[in-house]
């Protein structure tokens, strides 16, 4: 199988992964509370999730290592498409999805062990720095992936081999994400509005760039 198809493919189970994520973390967030600002760095709160629903705990872990073996698919994919017009370009987008899978590989593999020993531990408040921690490599990781994203806009423009409105899309995509760790945490129906938005710009650009991927030959 080609590599471009392979990295279609790779974000068609990059969005049934986001999609399995959501319907898991929201029940588990509303039970627990962990939906409430600030609730992921409350190791009280975080142990009470983990005691509490452990199997579905343990399921969410490794969809980290996931995403990032789908980053390097993704990346590699569109590389195969863009690298004869823009090698520079996609030599930068292998390394940005590399350290945002490493970043990823991190976060799974630290807070499995970590919450492992919370579990033990007698006072839980010691660990208030290891989801701080793991809060900043989640954030790393989407950041690194959000510069993959606006490299893989960037190649689209200057190369046009992804259509023009598709390479927009996917260029505010990636602005939003560079950005986004930055912006104040907001709510109400502006933030709610904003938030649709966004998801919706992922999703097209997502199913667009698949679809391209996989439908289209790679150029000579």
């Amino acid at each position: 199988m080609k590599a471009q198809k392979i990295g279609g493919w790779a974000l068609i189970v990059m969005l049934c992964l986001a999609v399995i994520y959501i319907l898991i973390i929201l029940p588990l967030g509303k039970q627990y509370g962990l939906n409430e600002p600030g609730a992921t760095l409350d190791p009280a709160k975080m142990l009470a999730a983990y005691t509490g629903s452990p199997t579905t705990v343990r399921v969410l872990m490794p969809f980290g290592i996931l995403l990032g073996i789908l980053y390097l698919l993704i990346a590699l994919g569109v590389k195969a498409r863009m690298q004869a017009k823009a090698p520079v370009l996609m030599r930068l987008l292998v390394i940005a999805a590399s350290i945002a899978a490493a970043l990823r590989l991190a976060d799974a593999m630290i807070g499995l062990r970590g919450f492992e020993s919370m579990a033990k531990a007698p006072d839980v408040s010691v660990y208030r720095p290891l989801l701080a921690m793991l809060n900043g490599l989640g954030t790393a990781a989407e950041h690194a992936w959000a510069w993959a994203i606006l490299l893989i806009a960037l190649g689209g423009l200057s190369t046009a081999l992804l259509p023009r409105l598709l390479a927009y899309i996917i260029l505010v995509c990636g602005i939003v994400g560079i950005i986004g760790f930055m912006l104040p945490s907001a709510t109400g129906t502006a933030a709610t509005v904003t938030l649709i938005i966004v998801v919706a710009l992922n999703i097209i650009s997502i199913l667009w760039l698949a679809v391209l991927l996989m439908k289209k030959p790679e150029p000579a």
